[in-house]
């Protein structure tokens, strides 16, 4: 059984980052791709009006690029897996966003330790799903990796996949 997913693919920060972190791991997933495209949007705004709009001659849109201006804040600061997983099932029709896998950045991911000062881990990206390989349910599943590790993961997934990474990594609780 085959797997679509249509980039882009929406990244939250639930924590307070940096614009040179948020940067930085946009970059560093950028990188990861095996294609030139911006695979993550990190959202601005809650309402859907920054976010990606369908095309009505079709064809993909471009997440957010490294190039976020110093006034750049994060919409969904301090919100939980849940929360953001809610927004993605509520989206309109319109918004042209993946809604079955996701991205968030917590304090770990984001290479931040308990003090919230960068560590050697490096930038990491959270991958979620929202319910179980079929899409049924609402429990959110989560995967720690590489910001890198994250856009090929998500241009290369396929059924079955995002299981074996939860096996192979343990599954991963946020820490906001």
């Amino acid at each position: 059984m085959g797997l679509f997913v249509n980039p882009p693919f929406a990244l939250f920060s639930l924590v307070d980052l940096p614009v040179e972190t948020l940067n930085s791991i946009l970059q560093q997933a950028h990188d990861g791709s095996t294609v030139d495209q911006w695979w993550l949007y990190l959202p601005s705004s809650t309402d859907y009006s920054a976010a990606p709009q369908k095309k009505p001659e079709g064809g993909g849109q471009e997440g957010t690029k490294a190039s976020l201006p110093s006034s750049f804040k994060p919409a969904f600061v301090g919100r939980t897996t849940t929360d953001v997983a809610a927004w993605l099932k509520n989206k309109p029709d319109g918004v042209d966003l993946e809604g079955k896998f996701f991205g968030v950045l917590d304090k770990k991911a984001a290479g931040c330790g308990k003090d919230g000062a960068r560590n050697e881990e490096g930038d990491k990206v959270v991958l979620c799903r929202i319910g179980d390989r079929e899409g049924h349910g609402d429990k959110v599943h989560c995967v720690l990796m590489s910001a890198e590790e994250s856009t090929l993961t998500l241009s290369g997934i396929e059924y079955g996949t995002f299981d074996q990474l939860i096996e192979g990594k343990g599954e991963y609780v946020p820490e906001i």
